[in-house]
């Protein structure tokens, strides 16, 4: 039987983690991309918060999926100060942490919870990748 928002849209998390960030981390646009390359391509922003589904698991004998999902903190080079992006980015990765782990999104019966990330953090010259991992077991 399994979830009935499962079987409607197998990534239907996706845009609940999305509108979750967004109330809960203010004053950084959150958006749903498919890959992190997509936030090197195109985004200028200063600050960015992308959500990607990073696949899953399949337990409990094939009757539940543990999802993983990518929030990825994206930041300019805004100073010029050594190691200005990530002082920045400590405090709002902690701010994303605090707004998914253990919340149960519309839906769900299970909560969210932190998984390894399914990249490195990415440090580039003119922009900075943090990744942060969440899973979250769904009944198929």
């Amino acid at each position: 039987m399994g979830l009935p928002a499962l079987q409607d849209d197998y990534l239907f998390v996706l845009p609940l983690i999305a509108k979750r960030l967004a109330d809960q981390v203010p004053d950084i646009p959150v958006e749903v991309v498919e890959t992190a390359d997509q936030v090197f391509a195109a985004d200028q922003r200063a600050r960015v918060l992308m959500v990607m589904w990073a696949g899953e698991g399949i337990g409990q004998a094939g009757r539940t999926t543990q999802q993983r999902y990518l929030v990825l903190l994206g930041l300019r080079n805004v100073a010029t100060a050594k190691d200005a992006r990530q002082a920045g980015a400590g405090p709002l990765m902690s701010q994303v942490h605090r707004a998914l782990v253990n919340w149960v999104p519309p839906g769900a019966v299970n909560k969210m919870r932190r998984a390894t990330a399914a990249m490195r953090p990415d440090i580039r010259k003119d922009k900075a990748l943090y990744p942060l991992g969440f899973e979250l077991e769904l009944s198929l």
